[in-house]
């Protein structure tokens, strides 16, 4: 759960046919949705890779610190799923290319690609 002024749940699906993920964030002090994160599962060498394909965040939270803790908790109930790496889309705009730096510069298992980013599972569970 993250608060700020008000409580905010992040909520993370899989589709049943494992092949999509959506991440929605709530805020429930006024019951309504603020973001929504959605993307692919696909395997590689084995592993399950989360790769966003699109992402929004309501005006109303952008500049408040929101969208990083939203993708930062994406991230980590992703892994708490089974995904093993978790990347960027190669098309983001201003906003989530900002957040994706402030990851890249705030945890260890984050590498910054041509055109992603990419965090791998940590052996420990930190993010």
């Amino acid at each position: 759960m993250i608060t700020h002024d008000f409580v905010f749940e992040v909520i993370v699906r899989v589709d049943p046919d494992k092949s999509r993920f959506i991440s929605s964030l709530c805020n429930i002090t006024q019951n309504r949705d603020q973001g929504e994160i959605q993307g692919d599962i696909t395997k590689e060498d084995n592993r399950k890779v989360f790769t966003i394909e699109t992402s929004e965040v309501n005006d109303d939270i952008i500049g408040i610190g929101m969208g990083y803790k939203f993708y930062v908790e994406t991230i980590r109930k992703s892994f708490l799923l089974g995904c093993d790496k978790f990347r960027s889309s190669i098309t983001r705009n201003d906003n989530s290319t900002n957040v994706w730096e402030k990851i890249y510069n705030s945890f260890y298992n984050v590498d910054k690609l041509k055109k992603y980013y990419s965090i791998t599972k940590p052996i420990k569970q930190i993010l």
